[in-house]
C-alpha cells in the first residue's frame, strides 16, 4: 500500500488530526507518524522553548496539552523525523505544522504548509478584509505584518486549539472579535483547529471559513496516486 509520512512538531500519534485527514482522503493509504518531541521528558521538551523575544510555534503533546517551541531549535529534529519517515518507506512526507519548513532537505517531496497556506489564502483574500485566527497570542503581530506585506488587510486574533473543551469558548471570543471588525473571510491557521471550532466561528461571523486541516488534507489527497 502507498505510504505517507506525517511529521509533527510535537508528539505522535496525532489522534486529533490524522483520523480526520484519512476521512478526507479518497484513496486508502498507510500512514507513518513521528514527532519531534517523541520520547522526550519535560525538561528536554522545555529546552526547545523559544528564546526571549522569539515568536514560538505551538506544538501538541500526546496528552492533548500544548507547548511553545523555538522554530530554530526544533528544525534539526524535524529534519531527522523527515529522514526517518523516508527511511521507513514514505513516498512523501507531510509536515503537520503551518510554520515554514523550507530548510528541510529531502530527495522526495515534503509538503510544507508554511508555503502552501499563504499562497492559497492570499490568493483568496486580495481586495478583502481577512480575519485570521492563530493558535497563540504571541503570533498575532507577526502574522498581521506578514499579510500587510502581501497587500492584504488582516485582522488577527488567537484561539488555542489544545485547551480541551475550553477551545470552543476561545474560538467564540476570537470570532466575536473578527465579527466586530467586519471581516469578509476567516482563515483558521492551525491544523489543530477542528470542525467544532470552525462551526463556532462560522455561526458567529457568518462569512466563508478556510480551515487549515481541510486544505492540507485535500492537497495531500491530490498527491496520492490511484494505485495504492
Amino acid at each position: 500500500m502507498y505510504r505517507i509520512g506525517m511529521a509533527t512538531i510535537g508528539q505522535s500519534p496525532r489522534d486529533d488530526l490524522v483520523p480526520y485527514m484519512q476521512q478526507v482522503f479518497t484513496k486508502p493509504v498507510e500512514i507513518l507518524q513521528k514527532g519531534c518531541l517523541d520520547n522526550l521528558g519535560p525538561q528536554e521538551i522545555a529546552s526547545f522553548g523559544p528564546d526571549p523575544g522569539e515568536v514560538g510555534i505551538v506544538a501538541r503533546l500526546r496528552d492533548g496539552t500544548s507547548t511553545l517551541l523555538s522554530h530554530a531549535k526544533v528544525l534539526p529534529r524535524m529534519q531527522t523525523v523527515v529522514d526517518e519517515l523516508m527511511e521507513q518507506g514514505a513516498e512523501f512526507v507531510v509536515v503537520l505544522c503551518g510554520a515554514d519548513w523550507t530548510g528541510i532537505k529531502s530527495s522526495r517531496l515534503v509538503v510544507n504548509p508554511g508555503r502552501v497556506f499563504p499562497a492559497v489564502v492570499s490568493s483568496l483574500a486580495i481586495g478583502r478584509r481577512l480575519g485570521i485566527i492563530k493558535p497563540s497570542a504571541g503570533q498575532v503581530d507577526k502574522e498581521r505584518e506578514r499579510y500587510a506585506q502581501m497587500g492584504i488587510e488582516a485582522v488577527v486574533t488567537s484561539a488555542n486549539p489544545y485547551g480541551g473543551a475550553a477551545r470552543l469558548e476561545s474560538a467564540r471570543e476570537a470570532a466575536n472579535y473578527l465579527k466586530s471588525h467586519d471581516v469578509d473571510l476567516v482563515w483558521m491557521t492551525c491544523v489543530g483547529m477542528d470542525t467544532p471550532m470552525r462551526a463556532v466561528v462560522e455561526e458567529v461571523v457568518g462569512k466563508p471559513i478556510i480551515l487549515a486541516r481541510t486544505i492540507l488534507s485535500r492537497i495531500v489527497d491530490e498527491l496520492i496516486p490511484n494505485r495504492t
